[in-house]
């Protein structure tokens, strides 16, 4: 990406005068829903636990939590907490298999942010639709 360049530009060439974009940028202020919500939910990556967390399971779903613990040379109990905090976020869903509980991303934005951030998938695990050696579609 060239960081010289901006990423967005108006459609019209003409020059908005300041009090116009300042009313423009209150009203879209005033329309987005759920900003505080989100804020809240993206302050859950400035901890470096938790987002290794979800770079594991964005890695390789249905990792168990005692596994997570020994990757990140964690308590069980420390990382048990942070995938219930991750949970209650919406980040993270368990699923059961058999007596053992298994970690995956809750959904598929949340996943996307994760590639955007540098995570990769491990060997073998590859999007739906892909072939297994091929880049994934918009992420090579």
């Amino acid at each position: 990406m060239d960081r010289a360049r901006p990423l967005h530009v108006r459609a019209s060439a003409a020059e908005v005068p300041d009090e116009a974009l300042v009313a423009e940028l209150r009203e879209l202020l005033a329309r987005a829903d759920g900003v505080e919500e989100l804020a809240g939910r993206m302050a859950l990556l400035s901890d470096p636990r938790r987002l290794q967390i979800l770079f594991c399971l964005h890695a390789h779903p249905g990792v168990r939590s005692s596994d997570l613990a020994s990757v990140l040379g964690a308590h069980e109990s420390t990382t048990s907490h942070a995938l219930a905090v991750l949970r209650e976020a919406g980040w993270v869903r368990a699923r059961r298999a058999g007596r053992e509980v298994r970690y995956e991303l809750a959904e598929g934005s949340i996943h996307e942010l994760l590639h955007q951030l540098g995570s990769a998938h491990l060997p073998g695990v590859h999007h739906p639709g892909e072939h297994a050696g091929e880049p994934p579609h918009g992420h090579g």
